[in-house]
């Protein structure tokens, strides 16, 4: 989830390459840094926190730094190591300053290695590690370009790295693996490397997107693009982004439904950022506030919601009960306000509302505080009237979303119902604390697995929109899954009836033989969610049941599931190799673009679907 921005030519690359991370601010960071040569000498300026840090340290050099005409910049969320200044990048290893968007999966091993022979880090990241790679291979007598090829070749793990090197000042190096990575040529002569295309049209709308496995090289002699295996040069087309001031605002994207679902990485990073205590390294720290404490306190949690909320809820039930063994109940607002319900002494009763003013959730709140229950809100909405009528909240970090069907407010939500499950359960459920540990380091990664699997050309956008053209004239949807994936399949339902108005029921697969199997046939569809967890083989012969009476299966599981993929009829892979408690996070994209292109196909009115208010605020 890293902001990468790069130039060589001939503007001024200090002012360039602020205004480029300023564009890359939305992608949510902790620390950000610029690296840029003045004449021959190397200038590295970095800070924790926000970008306005690096400026000051610019502000009283900036004359001295006119002159500089190539550099590298780069927004930071911190996956190894804490957000300090140490760990910003730009990182600087012997004659090398590198950028890194990414993660380096066997940043252990090399370390290890260079630890073997005296060789250590001054930063806690796997990014540097690959400066010491690059350093070795200058050090054996190989010119830059080879260098970063040959180094690359010494690492696993999806990234992007943009690297200069002291040996050639008037160059910048970029590889592409993963991670994207755009370049363009400058009119005005030079070469623009950034992770996104934003920073660069302001000087030019024709972009490059790299492809896996490709080198560029920029420099006085311009824009070379090299192969990584083999180093020969290749040629892309650029690719003309001629976008409206509307097609601006949505980033590119069609529709804000579709850019609100590519901005769930980072939105996930922004939540983790404002609950979390990010300066400390154990598993799951909360920031500390009132809610924390309440939380804490609790012997029972009543989880009461509406609509797509209530489904974040559900997920919450299963996370909590599991990590922190605390019981939990989930209500829906609408029902529970009517019930004249009994609440335990020490329960504490957590509404949750995206906007903070659905109606029946409030009415829960507002009754519950008159009997003296304990009450917490979780809201996207500072100044909302949820934050204001319960006792303490807890803010999501979605940012504005304006496409009527909640997407990036869902997965924040539910982000915050796993950061309560971790944070109880290493307080609560000590036997399990190495499981929470080893969760938690996955978390913090998450949303650069997530950016690289929502990549719009890749194998699991491919396969949705090669899936909805084969099943958008079905009759309807069943979509099923067990544990975990029931509250996914019912939130896939609802994203399906909200925006392509095309009947869908989402059930627990083993409730099929209780009545909803009689609707199979071959116009029905059934979705069904399958990843590797410890309900797979169940859900798997719930799929046979529907299979065996005409049902055509559009299967949901890991990307190297083949007995699965084997059973299906249209498939779409998700990554694998996770605690099957993350495994929720990428589900939830595969449902909402497999409804976003439905809709599309169907021509609905994506954004602002028939009949549908943002925020329910009446009954």
């Amino acid at each position: 989830m890293c902001g990468i921005v790069g130039y060589v030519g001939s503007r001024p690359v200090v002012d360039l390459l602020i205004g480029g991370l300023r564009r890359l601010e939305y992608r949510g960071y902790d620390s950000t840094g610029v690296a840029f040569f003045s004449g021959q000498t190397l200038q590295v300026r970095k800070s924790e926190g926000k970008l306005e840090n690096v400026e000051k340290l610019l502000q009283a050099d900036a004359t001295r730094f006119a002159d500089a005409r190539s550099g590298i910049g780069h927004t930071r969320w911190a996956t190894h190591g804490k957000p300090t200044t140490q760990n910003a990048h730009p990182h600087e290893v012997g004659d090398v300053v590198l950028v890194h968007n990414g993660i380096i999966e066997n940043y252990q091993d090399i370390k290890a290695e260079l630890a073997r022979h005296g060789r250590h880090p001054r930063s806690e990241t796997d990014s540097e590690l690959f400066g010491f790679l690059v350093q070795d291979e200058l050090d054996a007598g190989r010119e830059f370009v080879e260098a970063m090829r040959r180094a690359f070749g010494k690492i696993r793990g999806q990234a992007s790295i943009v690297a200069m090197c002291r040996r050639e000042p008037g160059r910048v190096v970029g590889v592409r693996n993963g991670s994207p990575l755009v370049v363009a040529r400058d009119p005005s002569g030079g070469v623009l490397f950034a992770s996104d295309a934003q920073p660069v049209l302001e000087y030019t709308r024709d972009v490059i997107f790299l492809e896996n496995g490709d080198v560029a090289v920029g420099d006085d002699s311009g824009l070379r693009i090299l192969e990584l295996a083999t180093g020969r040069e290749v040629r892309r087309e650029a690719t003309r982004l001629d976008w409206s001031p509307e097609r601006l605002d949505k980033g590119g994207y069609p529709h804000y439904m579709l850019k609100e679902i590519h901005e769930q990485p980072v939105a996930l990073i922004d939540t983790l950022n404002a609950l979390l205590d990010r300066a400390k390294t154990d598993a799951f720290p909360m920031a500390p506030q009132p809610g924390v404490e309440l939380l804490a306190k609790a012997r029972e949690l009543v989880l009461v919601a509406c609509g797509t909320s209530y489904h974040a809820a559900l997920l919450g039930k299963y996370w909590i009960e599991s990590l922190a063994r605390l019981p939990v109940q989930v209500e829906l607002a609408s029902e529970f306000r009517y019930r004249d319900p009994v609440v335990g002494a020490d329960s504490v009763v957590l509404g949750i509302s995206q906007s903070g003013e659905t109606a029946d959730t409030l009415a829960v709140i507002r009754d519950m505080r008159a009997r003296g229950v304990p009450t917490l809100g979780v809201t996207n909405v500072r100044g909302s009237t949820l934050a204001r009528e319960a006792q303490a909240v807890f803010y999501t970090s979605a940012g504005p979303e304006i496409g009527v069907a909640a997407t990036k407010t869902f997965l924040s939500q539910c982000l915050a119902m796993l950061l309560f499950a971790g944070s109880l359960g290493v307080k609560r459920n000590p036997a399990h604390r190495a499981r929470v540990e080893a969760l938690f380091h996955q978390l913090v990664k998450l949303p650069h697995l997530l950016e690289s699997a929502l990549e719009d050309q890749g194998p699991l956008t491919q396969a949705i929109r090669n899936a909805c053209g084969s099943v958008q004239e079905a009759k309807g949807f069943f979509f099923i899954g067990r544990g975990t994936s029931y509250p996914v399949a019912l939130e896939g339902a609802l994203k399906l009836k909200e925006i392509a108005y095309i009947h869908a029921e989402g059930y627990a697969a083993g409730e099929l033989k209780h009545g909803p199997i009689a609707m199979i046939d071959d116009q029905m569809i059934v979705v069904v969610l399958a990843p590797r967890d410890a309900w797979r083989d169940k859900t798997i012969s719930n799929l046979e049941e529907v299979k065996s009476r005409g049902a055509r299966i559009l299967g949901v599981g890991a990307s190297a599931d083949e007995s699965l993929r084997s059973l299906c009829d249209f498939w779409v892979p998700v990554p694998d190799a996770m605690d099957e408690s993350l495994l929720p996070f990428v589900l939830t994209p595969v449902m909402q673009l497999l409804s976003y292109e439905l809709a599309c196909l169907k021509g609905t009115d994506v954004d602002k679907p028939r009949n549908l208010a943002k925020s329910v605020t009446v009954e």
